[in-house]
């Protein structure tokens, strides 16, 4: 037991050494701080407990968000050509909307997760997508989705959410500064 803490305030040591900081508080404290962030336009990535994922997600992700940003539920095609041309296995329950560019081109999950290889690269994806009690919420992103065809900035948001198998949140998006929708 004294081993494994020794590790952890190491490896907290190294975040904080690498200018970012290291948060433990209670759930409600921890939701605050991302509905916080949402509501300021504050851009953050916060990894946290799925049961504090999960409660943002749901606070953020109303009926009326759903519909306005045509966030649906990844067809079980694209996900297959995730996984055969990109090389991820796509477990568990998939959302994202799907943004019709000027030159025709569309972009949905598979092609965000085709920009994110070009980003970060295939191991930092695959670290993601395997982890167990761990979600990833990016409040406010700051990366662009990008025409893989044109090449061009989407003006409208590429929305996403990425479920385990078991229904907890594994990687999610939500971006704030206005009004939730209800």
């Amino acid at each position: 037991m004294e081993s494994e803490m020794v590790a952890l305030l190491s490896s907290i040591e190294a975040v904080v050494n690498g200018g970012k900081a290291v948060v433990s508080a209670d759930n409600s404290i921890i939701v605050a701080m991302m509905q916080e962030a949402l509501k300021h336009g504050r851009s953050a990535t916060f990894y946290v407990s799925p049961a504090q994922g999960d409660a943002l997600m749901r606070w953020y992700w109303t009926p009326g968000r759903v519909k306005e940003s045509g966030m649906d539920q990844v067809s079980k095609e694209e996900r297959a050509k995730i996984e055969s041309e990109l090389g991820f296995k796509c477990e568990g329950t998939w959302f994202s909307n799907r943004i019709q560019c000027p030159c025709g081109a569309v972009y949905g999950m598979f092609e965000f997760i085709q920009q994110g290889l070009r980003e970060h690269d295939r191991d930092w994806i695959k670290a993601v997508l395997e982890l167990k009690n761990t979600s990833v919420l990016r409040i406010n992103p700051a990366l662009d989705a990008i025409c893989p065809q044109c090449h061009q900035g989407f003006i409208h948001g590429h929305w996403y959410q990425m479920k385990m198998p078991n229904g907890t949140l594994s990687y999610g998006c939500c971006k704030g500064g206005g009004t939730i929708l209800t």
